[in-house]
C-alpha cells in the first residue's frame, strides 16, 4: 500500500469532478387549469375574459398556414381566454409534445403577436402597441403568452406560475390606474314652467333603401380587417340622421355573445360610424 497516501486526494478529486459535471434537468409538470384559474382571478384583466375551446387554438395561431413552421400536432394541450371587447387582454397556455415542438410554438406565438398588432392598428390603434411587448414565459415544454394591465406585475406573476410554485395573489396585486369618474357634472333640475320640447323620434323623411344599403356597406367596411368576422347585420332603427344595426359576429372562430351594435350617422351625404360596442 505504498501508494495509499495518494488515494484520498484522488478520491476527493473524483467527487469534486462529479459534483461539477452536467446535471439532468428535472422535468416540471405544470397544471394548466390551476394557472388559468389564477390568471383569471388575478385582477390583471379588468374586462372579464371568456374561456375559449382549446380546439380553436391551432386556428388562432394560424398553424394550418405554410408560413408557420409549427403545426397542430405540436400541441399536447392548451388553455385560452380572451376579452370579447375591443381590447387586447388575453392569455394563452400551451404544452408542446416535446421540446422541439415547444420551440416551434414559441416562434408561432411571436408571429401571432405581430398579426394581432396589425389587426389592432386598423380598428383600435391604442391597443396595437400592447402587442409589442406581451408577457411570454417558457418552462420546459410549457409556454405562457399574456397581455393584461400592469405589464411588469403580470410578468412577475406569470414567472412565478411557470416555475411550478403555488402563488398567493395577495403577493401579486396589480397596480391599476384609478377608474375614471363617470358621474358627470351636476345637472340642474329642469324648469318645469317651460313646456318640454317633443322628442325627436325619427328623420323627417325615412331613409331610402339605397341610403340604408350604403349604411350597411359602411358598417361592413368598418369591420373589415378587425378581429371580428361579421355573419349578419340586422337593421334596428333610425333616429333623426342616424341608423343602428345589431352585429352578429365571431372573434377567433368564437361567436361573440352578446351581439355587438353599431350606429352610423349620415353627414353631408356620407355615412360615418359614431358608436360601436355592446
Amino acid at each position: 500500500m505504498k501508494h495509499a497516501k495518494y488515494l484520498l486526494p484522488l478520491l476527493s478529486l473524483c467527487l469534486l469532478l462529479a459534483a461539477c459535471g452536467p446535471k439532468s434537468d428535472k422535468a416540471v409538470t405544470l397544471g394548466l387549469d390551476y394557472i388559468a384559474n389564477i390568471l383569471s382571478d388575478s385582477g390583471y384583466f379588468p374586462q372579464p375574459l371568456e374561456t375559449q375551446d382549446p380546439e380553436l387554438v391551432p386556428g388562432l395561431l394560424n398553424l394550418y398556414e405554410d408560413r408557420i413552421e409549427a403545426g397542430p400536432e405540436d400541441i399536447a394541450q392548451a388553455r385560452y381566454a380572451m376579452s370579447l371587447g375591443m381590447v387586447a387582454d388575453q392569455f394563452l397556455l400551451l404544452e408542446g409534445v416535446d421540446g422541439v415542438a415547444a420551440g416551434r410554438l414559441e416562434q408561432a406565438l411571436a408571429t401571432y403577436a405581430e398579426d394581432q398588432r396589425s389587426a389592432y392598428e386598423f380598428y383600435a390603434p391604442e391597443q396595437a402597441a400592447r402587442m409589442d411587448d406581451p408577457v411570454v414565459e417558457r418552462q420546459g415544454n410549457y409556454l405562457l403568452f399574456a397581455v393584461g394591465q400592469d405589464r411588469d406585475g403580470l410578468a412577475k406573476l406569470c414567472a412565478a406560475l411557470m416555475s411550478g410554485e403555488e402563488v398567493d395573489l395577495a403577493d401579486f396585486q396589480p397596480d391599476l390606474p384609478p377608474a375614471p369618474d363617470v358621474s358627470g357634472p351636476d345637472v340642474p333640475e329642469p324648469d318645469s314652467s317651460q313646456p318640454e320640447a317633443p322628442p325627436v323620434t325619427g328623420p323627417s323623411t325615412p331613409f331610402t333603401e339605397e341610403e340604408l344599403e350604403r349604411a350597411r356597406q359602411t358598417a361592413l367596411d368598418y369591420y373589415t380587417g378587425t378581429v371580428f368576422d361579421v355573419t349578419e347585420l340586422v337593421f334596428e332603427e333610425q333616429m333623426a340622421n342616424t341608423v343602428s344595426f345589431t352585429v352578429k359576429c365571431s372573434k377567433g372562430g368564437v361567436k361573440v355573445d352578446p351581439d355587438r351594435s353599431i350606429v352610423l350617422e349620415l353627414q353631408d351625404g356620407a355615412w360615418t360610424m359614431v358608436n360601436e360596442g355592446y
